[in-house]
C-alpha cells in the first residue's frame, strides 16, 4: 500500500489554511535563504528542499526540469513547488510567469496568486499568444537589466547583495517561469529558441526555468538541456529517459501506485531519493487565501487590449459640468498636424498600451484596412470617420463615403455628421462616380490654385487657412472613404485609375483614401506600395499595423451610445455643418448630372442630456448587504444611481464613522466628489492614481485581518480595530479592472467585509453568467447576493 503524501502547510509548520498570517508567512529574510522550495520528505522522514539560486548564492542553480510520465504527479508537483514558494515568499521577493497549453490544469488552478506576472495557458494553439509572451519575457529582462545597470550592480546577485547591504534601490524580485508540458510547445521551433534565450539570459535579471515534460527529446532540447543544473526524475516511462535524466533508470521502476515518489539530483553525483508533497484539494482554498494579502506586483504585464469605445482613447472628448459632451476641435499645428486616433496598440515588450494614433499630413496619408467579413474592416472605417468628426472641425476635414459594404452598410449610418460632404450607397451609382470625381476635382482645384498664389505645400494652405484666409471652399483635407474596394473594381472600372491617381497626388493637395477590403490581393501591387497605413484585422477590430504590432480598434461608440445610428445623432450635433464647395470648372462628365449646390445647414448646438426619470424608491441596507453592484450600459443613469447612494452614505453617517474612496476614471463624478467634503479620503480618475490608492487600500485592509491570537469573541464583536467604515465606489469596474492593479485581489475579502468595516459600490457593464466565472470579483458578489423579483 503506498505511503500518503506529506502535506504541504504541515512541512512548512503550519496546521492548516485557518493558521495562515501573511505577518509569519512572509517575514523579511536575506537572499541566501530565498527561493527555497519543500518538494516532500526523504526515506528518513527529513524534508528535502528546491533551492532554484544559482549556485554562487548555496542554491541548485537557476534552471531545472521536471520529467515523469502521465499520472507520475509531474504538474502536481510543479503546482506545489510555486505555492510552497507563494506561502514563503511575499510578490516584492518573488513572481511567477506562467506557461502552459490546454491541458495544464495544474497552472490555470495557482494563475489567482497575487505573485503571478503574467499567465499564457494556450500557447500551443495560439501563435499571437506565443508572440505576445516572447516580446514579454524579452522586455522584463531587459528592463530589469537596465535597472540593475542604473543602479550600479549589473549582476542580479550583487544587487540583491547591495540591497541587504542597505543601499536604496528599488526591489527587484525573483522571477520563476513555470513551463508546463515542455515536450508539447517545442513543438514550436520559435518558443523553443525564446526557452533558450531565457536560459542563457536569465540569469543576469533573476529569470529561473522550472520545466515539466512527459519525455526528454535530444532534438527538443537541443542547446538547452545544458543549462537545466537540477533534475527532478518521477516515473519515467522508459529507463533511457531516467539515464538522460539522473544517470541511472531507478526512475523508470518507481510504482505506477504511488504517484509523487522521485528522485532529485543536483550536481554531477547528488541524487536524493524523496516522497513529493501535496497541496491535493487545499490548492484553491490556498490560492484565495493568497489573493487576499497582497495586490498583483506593480509590474504586472500587461493582458491584450480588449475592445472598447471610442472615447476611450479620443482624448480631446470632455465632459462639461453641466454634462453636456463638448468635442474640442484640434487645430492644424506643427505639432499635432492631421492625426487622430482610432484604438490602441499593444506592445507587449514595453509592459504599454499606446493609442493607434495616425498622421496622415504625411506622403503616404492613406489608410487601408483588410480583412475577411467579420475581422471589422467597416468598423475601422466608421471609428476613423467618428473620430475625424470629434478631432476636427468640419472646416478643417470633410469626408466623402462610399459605402459598398454587401452586409448593414455601417459607414452609410454616419452620412449626417457635420463632416460629411456626400455619401452614397451601392444603389446609387451615379453619385458614386460623383463622388470620387469631386475628390479629384479638389485635386485639378488646388494644383491651379498653388501655381497662381504660389503655395508651396499643403502644410502652408492649412496654416494660411488658420489665420483667417479662406483660399478656397473646401475643407482643409478632404478624405475619400470607400467601404468595399473590391466591389468597386468589379463595378466602376472607370473609376479605379481615378482612385490610383488619387493615390499618388492626393496627400500633396490635402486628398486621403481610406478603403476596406476583404482581400489585400484585391488592391494594384503598385497601389499597395503607395497607401502607408495598412491594417490587417483578423477578428471583431483585432489586427496587426504595417509595424508588426498587435492593435485593437476601438468600436465607433461614445458615451454608451448603443448603435450607430445614436451615435449619428450625438455626433451631429456635436460637429460643426460642413461648408459645401462651390463648383468648381472640371472636364465634362457626359454620364453624369450637373452636380447639385448644396445648402449648409443650421450649425446645431451641443444636446445636454435629460436627467434620469425616477421609477420607483430603490433601498439599500449597508449592515444586511455590505456591498452594491449596478449592471448596465455606461450613462447618466448607470452613474446617477452611484451618486445617489454616495449622498444617501453621507447624509446617514457623519465622516468620522463614514469614509468614500472614488474611482472615477471618466470623470462624471468630479462634483460628487467634491460634495462629499471630509467623507472622501481618495479620488483616482486616472489609472496610476488608482493603482497607488489600491495599494494603500490593500495595505489597510490587511492590517484589519483578525491576527491568530484573537479570540472568536472578539472577532464576533469586531473590537481587535477602530476606525470608519470605508465605502470603495468604482464608477466603470471595467476600466478599473483593466489597469495595473485591479480588483481581484478583493475577491476573498468580500464575505468577510463585516469584520473589516468595508463595503463595494461599483457599476460594470452587463455580464452574461459564461463571463462571470472569468472574473473572480464579480463571480463572488454574483455568487453572494441571489437576484431578486419585485
Amino acid at each position: 500500500m503506498a505511503e500518503p503524501a506529506p502535506d504541504l502547510l504541515r512541512l512548512l509548520g503550519v496546521p492548516g489554511i485557518e493558521a495562515l498570517h501573511p505577518q509569519p508567512a512572509w517575514p523579511p529574510r536575506p537572499y541566501d535563504r530565498r527561493l527555497r522550495a519543500p518538494i516532500g520528505l526523504d526515506p528518513a522522514g527529513a524534508p528535502v528542499v528546491l533551492d532554484l539560486k544559482q549556485v554562487e548564492a548555496g542554491g541548485f542553480g537557476p534552471h531545472g526540469l521536471i520529467v515523469g510520465a502521465d499520472g507520475s504527479g509531474r504538474d502536481e508537483l510543479l503546482r506545489d513547488v510555486l505555492l510552497g514558494l507563494a506561502l514563503t515568499h511575499p510578490p516584492e521577493a518573488v513572481n511567477f510567469v506562467l506557461l502552459g497549453h490546454r491541458d495544464a490544469p495544474e497552472l490555470e488552478e495557482v494563475a489567482g496568486l497575487p505573485h503571478v506576472l503574467g499567465t499564457a495557458l494556450d500557447l500551443a494553439h495560439c501563435p499571437r499568444q506565443r508572440r505576445r509572451m516572447t516580446e514579454q519575457l524579452q522586455g522584463e529582462v531587459d528592463r530589469r537589466h537596465q535597472l540593475q545597470m542604473d543602479g550600479g550592480h549589473p549582476r542580479f546577485l550583487e544587487y540583491q547583495e547591495a540591497i541587504q547591504a542597505g543601499d536604496n534601490l528599488p526591489q527587484l524580485p525573483a522571477i520563476v517561469c513555470a513551463v508546463a508540458g515542455y515536450d508539447v510547445l517545442a513543438a514550436d521551433p520559435a518558443l523553443r529558441e525564446t526557452l533558450l534565450w531565457a536560459a542563457k539570459a536569465g540569469p543576469r535579471g533573476g529569470l529561473h526555468l522550472v520545466l515539466t515534460t512527459n519525455e526528454i527529446d535530444s532534438e527538443q532540447f537541443r542547446g538547452l538541456y545544458s543549462h537545466l543544473a537540477w533534475r527532478i526524475a518521477l516515473r519515467t516511462n522508459d529507463e533511457e529517459t531516467s539515464r538522460i535524466a539522473l544517470g541511472t533508470p531507478d526512475a523508470a521502476r518507481l510504482p505506477v501506485r504511488n504517484p509523487g515518489s522521485g528522485f532529485l539530483r543536483t550536481g554531477m553525483t547528488g541524487i536524493t531519493e524523496f516522497q513529493a508533497v501535496t497541496s491535493g484539494t487545499s490548492a484553491s482554498r490556498l490560492v484565495r487565501t493568497l489573493a487576499g494579502w497582497s495586490p498583483p506586483p506593480p509590474t504586472a504585464w500587461l493582458p491584450a487590449p480588449a475592445p472598447h469605445d471610442l472615447d476611450t482613447v479620443l482624448y480631446p472628448l470632455v465632459i462639461t459640468d453641466d454634462g453636456r459632451l463638448l468635442a474640442k476641435h484640434t487645430h492644424f499645428s506643427p505639432q499635432e498636424r492631421l492625426s487622430t486616433p482610432i484604438g490602441v496598440l499593444d506592445d507587449p515588450g514595453a509592459l504599454a498600451h499606446y493609442s493607434l494614433l495616425f498622421d496622415f499630413a504625411g506622403p503616404h496619408g492613406h489608410l487601408a484596412a483588410y480583412g475577411q467579413p467579420g475581422s471589422g474592416t467597416s468598423t475601422a472605417l466608421c471609428t476613423l470617420l467618428a473620430s475625424l468628426a470629434l478631432r476636427h472641425p468640419a472646416d478643417q476635414v470633410g469626408c466623402l463615403l462610399v459605402d459598398l459594404d454587401p452586409g448593414d452598410r455601417p459607414l452609410s449610418t454616419l452620412r449626417e455628421l457635420g463632416n460629411v460632404l456626400g455619401s452614397a450607397g451601392a444603389d446609387e451609382p451615379e453619385q458614386i462616380a460623383e463622388l470620387v470625381y469631386r475628390a479629384g476635382q479638389v485635386v485639378r482645384s488646388r494644383e491651379a490654385l498653388f501655381s497662381s498664389l504660389g503655395i508651396e505645400s499643403i502644410e502652408v494652405l492649412r496654416q494660411r487657412r488658420l489665420h483667417g484666409e479662406p483660399l478656397d471652399d473646401w475643407p482643409s483635407d478632404v478624405f475619400l472613404l470607400i467601404d468595399g474596394w473590391p466591389q468597386l473594381r468589379e463595378r466602376f472600372p472607370d473609376l479605379v485609375p481615378l482612385v490610383e491617381h488619387l493615390v499618388d497626388s492626393g496627400p500633396l493637395y490635402g486628398v486621403h483614401l481610406a478603403l476596406a477590403t476583404d482581400s489585400w490581393q484585391a488592391i494594384d501591387r503598385q497601389m499597395r506600395s503607395k497607401l502607408g497605413t495598412t491594417l490587417e484585422l483578423h477578428e471583431a477590430g483585432r489586427g496587426v499595423e504595417a509595424g508588426g504590432h498587435d492593435i485593437q480598434v476601438a468600436r465607433p461608440r461614445i458615451q454608451g451610445c448603443p448603435d450607430l445610428p445614436t451615435l449619428a445623432a450625438t455626433l451631429a450635433r456635436f460637429s460643426a455643418v460642413s461648408p459645401q464647395p462651390a463648383a468648381v470648372p472640371q472636364e465634362p462628365v457626359a454620364e453624369l448630372p450637373p452636380e447639385p449646390v448644396l445648402e449648409p445647414e443650421p450649425e446645431l448646438q451641443p444636446v445636454v442630456p435629460q436627467a434620469p426619470q425616477p421609477r420607483s424608491t430603490v433601498t439599500w441596507d449597508p449592515e444586511a448587504n455590505p456591498h452594491f453592484a449596478v449592471f448596465g450600459e455606461a450613462g447618466p443613469e448607470r452613474t446617477g444611481l452611484l451618486r445617489a447612494l454616495m449622498r444617501e452614505v453621507t447624509q446617514r453617517h457623519p465622516a468620522t464613522q463614514s469614509k468614500v474612496l472614488l474611482f472615477d476614471y471618466r470623470s462624471e463624478l468630479r462634483d460628487a466628489a467634491e460634495e462629499l467634503g471630509d467623507h472622501l479620503v481618495g479620488y483616482a480618475d486616472d489609472p496610476e492614481t488608482g493603482a497607488d490608492m489600491l495599494r494603500d487600500l490593500h495595505a489597510l485592509l490587511r492590517n484589519r485581518l483578525p491576527p491568530v491570537e484573537v479570540p472568536a469573541a472578539a472577532v464576533r464583536e469586531r473590537n481587535w480595530w477602530n476606525g470608519p467604515d470605508l465605502y470603495l465606489v468604482v464608477d466603470d469596474y471595467d476600466g478599473v479592472s483593466a489597469g495595473p492593479i485591479g480588483l481581484s485581489w478583493l475577491s476573498p475579502l468580500l464575505p468577510i467585509a463585516d469584520d473589516l468595516g468595508f463595503h463595494l459600490l461599483l457599476s460594470c457593464t452587463p455580464r452574461v453568467p459564461e463571463d462571470l466565472a472569468d472574473d473572480p470579483l464579480l463571480d463572488r458578489l454574483c455568487a453572494m447576493y441571489a437576484p431578486r423579483e419585485g
